[in-house]
């Protein structure tokens, strides 16, 4: 060590470049980290099954999965941006399409569906 320096970790001595995240198993090899669920041999609940849904203020219809309560995807596309309202004047005040995290009316629309089961919520 250089005196007024402090020890670079062996991370840095590597220029930056290193493992990021979790490590995968080698081929072969189990990884030590699955779920009950996959150890049983139990299929993937996180397939759930996507379902149209029309938003209630606009009509812009996306394709929805309710993988738990709180866990909800949504597929938008070209007809639907174009026809949705919120996402119509977000985009006119500047915002990008792409950054916009989501529509309060279509969000609305998709938990009523949830709740009147055309939306199927996976199970925990």
């Amino acid at each position: 060590m250089t005196e007024g320096h402090a020890p670079q970790s062996a991370f840095a001595r590597r220029g930056g470049r290193g493992v990021v995240g979790p490590l995968l198993p080698v081929a072969g090899q189990q990884s030590a980290q699955r779920g009950p669920d996959e150890a049983a041999g139990r299929p993937d609940e996180r397939n759930s099954e996507y379902r149209k849904v029309m938003c209630a203020d606009c009509g812009a219809v996306v394709l929805a999965a309710k993988f738990s309560i709180q866990h909800t995807s949504v597929q938008w596309d070209a007809a639907a941006l174009r026809r949705c309202t919120e996402f119509a004047r977000r985009v006119a005040a500047g915002e990008q399409t792409p950054l916009i995290e989501r529509c309060e009316a279509m969000r609305a629309s998709i938990e009523a569906a949830a709740r009147q089961g055309q939306v199927p919520v996976a199970p925990p």
